[in-house]
């Protein structure tokens, strides 16, 4: 029987052959048969003469509503009006039924079905065009249905998709524009570990018949003492090393070469107020009276640092050096100096001649050094390399040491000032097996790597659709994938191996924004505790009567085997070349576990979250990089990638929203403070960087305001301000940011239920956290979806 007879059929059967079953599910229609004498057909009628019809149940004294049988009685009587009852109002349901009253029922109800059979048969003459029309749809939608079942994608899986068109620039001013405190902080690790290599090589026994001992040349201090020294003797051979003490005796057999300034001469033949070096780098006028003293201030004049098609770019160690650099270099010689009992370094022709040469170190476990050298800054140089550890750790020598390796760090960055036109692509394959169960797949693709809104330089201009997993921004990647599952009507389990902190939340404390445009803006206002960390990991939540509580974890690096031990020669970040580092749960996993206790009522919801995570994000478990991924450089880098280091950090969030869409807007805000803790020293080339354990201080927070329905039904309007994270305190250093504030607004029309564009302003003050730069720009936004 095809689709079109069932669809005819089943009314008419269901709703008189039903009823009648109900009542009569013993008749035997073949007994009835047998009855069919005239004696029995005339106690029929008598039976049937003494049974009344009744219009309506209720008029069966002894029918109640709470009877099992009441509604089938109220619909044969309503529908068919083929029950009878008894002279005295009675229906005697509980008494047992003869076959002959069994039969008298039975006939009045055929009667009414050979009443509607006919109705029924005039219906169909008089629609008999209809009909054959709706016949015809039906078969054909039947045959839709049939090849639609045999194609079909899955009988589990829906496509959900979004793509969106990306339009905008950015603008930069102030005195700092272009700047970044953590500009050269690759070579500031690339010179840390060989730091580090030089104190292994160096390395004297000061065991009696070691190897290395010398009963005459070990110097009297440590040995820490004696590699810095070594790295900073200047311009100097190693023979010029003599070591306090031991007369006679000079220091040269170590490995390395002596720390100098490279691409910087001076010019002791250029005559009194000459025109100074010419192609090359240099001081503009060396012709200075004998005993000039060489101050910050007066190198500032002095050194020359315009580039010439013949000159080579001041530089010391692996970094290039500005006059700022050069300033604070020779500030760092004269505190040398002085705290060695001499007076500021002085000026002559060829500017270390005595009397202006190294003044002799007398302390214990220190060095002089009788070089000759040709300008201040090889000289500030020697003047440091030569003090003992207890002349190192003086506060006025500690604090000149860390402005120079600061200053070394800073730099400039290239801004992103074009306008650029890019996209973000996400397809989600959402997968149900028992109809409460999720297994999602998202595969991404965008192109934002060379593009501002990546976040670099400044991670606070950073937009939430920013996305390349690859250098050409056109290769799909799995970007999610999770099952998520009930336990009991409470409790929710989460776990993949790419799944994202929010992924395992019971709840997001905010309803801002309807439409991301700046990515701080997305964190609730505390990115150190929703970190928004993606990996490997697993999490539970609870909820029951707008109460929820979340526990999670998850490790960006848990996809690898190796832990960081170097197996095969493989260095932590290297890549898959030479196998990165990871894990679950160990010191390279790259890790953040979260806490999170909420209510949500109909119209507000508060929230508390706290989040413990690991440094070591981007596969690389040296760097110390990305663990509070929006703010100014130094809040998610505070130790200049020196050292790993851990982060605690609250969150406390929430939302407002009016009961009735009106002028009042929804109102979510969020603030976040963030501890972080180095776990291990740090120096470059013996310079104290950080301690192990130190500590850094930072915070955000954020209000947005947001209305539904502004203007036109469907569309939205939204504004922002906040402060993006910023270092409130370091004990590195790098020392603190000035503060930060960010501001957007935007408005998006809803030109379809699945296209929207959404045209957005935004402005950043200080997003380097170094002082006066500044950023602005906007965004033509469109969103597709599928």
């Amino acid at each position: 029987m095809n689709a079109f007879r069932k669809l005819l059929l089943a009314p008419l059967v269901m709703g008189v052959v039903a009823p009648l079953a109900s009542q009569a599910q013993s008749l035997d229609m073949g007994s009835v048969n047998r009855y069919q004498d005239q004696q029995d057909i005339d106690r029929m009628r008598a039976i049937e003469a003494q049974m009344g019809q009744v219009t309506s149940v209720s008029q069966f004294s002894d029918v109640q509503p709470t009877d099992w049988a009441y509604q089938a009685l109220s619909n044969l009587v309503t529908k068919y009006g083929c029950v009878a009852g008894y002279p005295n109002g009675t229906f005697k349901g509980k008494q047992a039924m003869s076959r002959y009253e069994a039969a008298a029922l039975l006939n009045a109800c055929l009667d009414r079905v050979t009443e509607m059979t006919e109705q029924v048969k005039r219906l169909l003459k008089e629609f008999e065009k209809e009909l054959a029309v709706l016949k015809a749809k039906v078969d054909g939608l039947e045959t839709k249905v049939a090849d639609l079942a045999a194609t079909q994608f899955s009988t589990t899986t829906k496509l959900k998709g979004q793509a969106v068109f990306w339009l905008g620039t950015s603008k930069f001013d102030g005195a700092n524009k272009g700047t970044s405190p953590v500009a050269n902080a690759g070579a500031g690790i690339y010179e840390s570990a060989a730091f580090t290599s030089a104190v292994q090589t160096n390395a004297y026994s000061v065991t009696p018949g070691g190897a290395s001992y010398s009963a005459t040349t070990t110097p009297n201090g440590s040995v820490e003492a004696f590699t810095k020294a070594a790295t900073w003797t200047g311009g100097a051979g190693s023979a010029s090393i003599g070591v306090v003490g031991q007369p006679g005796k000079s220091l040269g057999n170590y490995v390395g070469s002596n720390l100098a300034v490279a691409g910087l001469r001076s010019n002791p033949g250029a005559p009194a107020g000459g025109t100074g070096v010419t192609g090359t780098y240099g001081f503009l006028n060396n012709a200075l009276p004998a005993g000039t003293v060489v101050t910050p201030d007066l190198v500032g004049v002095m050194a020359n640092t315009i580039s010439s098609t013949s000159g080579t770019k001041p530089s010391i160690g692996g970094f290039s050096i500005d006059k700022q650099d050069m300033q604070n270099l020779v500030a760092l010689g004269n505190a040398s100096r002085a705290v060695k009992g001499g007076g500021l370094i002085r000026y002559s022709s060829d500017v270390a001649t005595a009397p202006y040469s190294t003044f002799a170190n007398t302390a214990p476990g220190g060095f002089t050094n009788a070089g000759t050298f040709t300008n201040p800054l090889d000289l500030s140089i020697a003047e440091y390399g030569t003090l003992s550890p207890l002349q190192q750790a003086n506060s006025t020598v500690k604090a000149a040491a860390r402005k120079f390796l600061k200053g070394l760090l800073e730099g400039n960055v290239p801004l992103g000032e074009a306008v650029s036109f890019n996209y973000d692509v996400r397809l989600d394959l959402n997968t149900s097996f028992t109809g409460k169960d999720l297994l999602r797949t998202r595969l991404r693709a965008g192109n934002f790597s060379d593009s501002i809104w990546s976040g670099y330089p400044y991670p606070a201009l950073g937009a939430e659709v920013a996305f390349d997993q690859s250098a050409n921004g056109s290769i799909w990647s799995v970007d999610r994938i999770f099952y998520q599952f009930p336990i009991g009507s409470n409790f929710t389990v989460t776990a993949g191996p790419r799944v994202r902190q929010d992924d395992m939340l019971a709840v997001w404390p905010s309803q801002y924004p309807a439409d991301t445009i700046l990515d701080f803006f997305t964190y609730a206002g505390a990115p150190g505790a929703y970190t928004m960390n993606l990996g490997a990991g697993a999490g539970i939540w609870w909820s029951d009567k707008g109460f929820s509580a979340s526990a999670s974890y998850v490790a960006a690096n848990g996809k690898s085997s190796y832990s960081g031990s170097s197996p095969g020669g493989a260095t932590l970040g290297a890549g898959t070349g030479l196998l990165d580092a990871g894990g679950i749960a160990n010191a390279s996993s790259g890790g953040t576990g979260t806490l999170q206790l909420a209510y949500t009522a109909p119209t507000w919801n508060l929230t508390a979250a706290y989040a413990y995570s690991q440094s070591g994000g981007a596969y690389d478990g040296t760097s110390g990089l990305g663990y509070i991924p929006v703010g100014t450089p130094k809040a998610t880098n505070p130790f200049a990638g020196l050292t790993q280091f851990d982060v605690n950090a609250i969150a406390i969030s929430g939302w407002w929203k009016p009961s009735k869409v009106s002028w009042i807007p929804s109102v979510s805000a969020g603030w976040g403070t963030n501890s972080y803790s180095a776990t291990k020293a740090a120096q470059i080339w013996g310079v104290e960087a950080n301690q192990k354990g130190a500590n850094a201080q930072s915070q955000s927070w954020y209000v947005g305001l947001q209305w539904a329905d502004a203007l036109i039904k469907g569309n939205t309007f939204g504004t922002a301000v906040g402060q993006p994270t910023f270092v409130t305190g370091n004990d590195g250093f790098l020392g603190t940011d000035e503060s930060t504030f960010a501001w957007e607004i935007w408005y998006k029309f809803q030109v379809t239920d699945n296209i929207s564009v959404t045209p957005a302003f935004f402005t950043i003050t200080n997003p380097a956290g170094t002082g006066s730069n500044n950023a602005y720009g906007g965004v033509l936004k469109t969103t597709f979806m599928f």
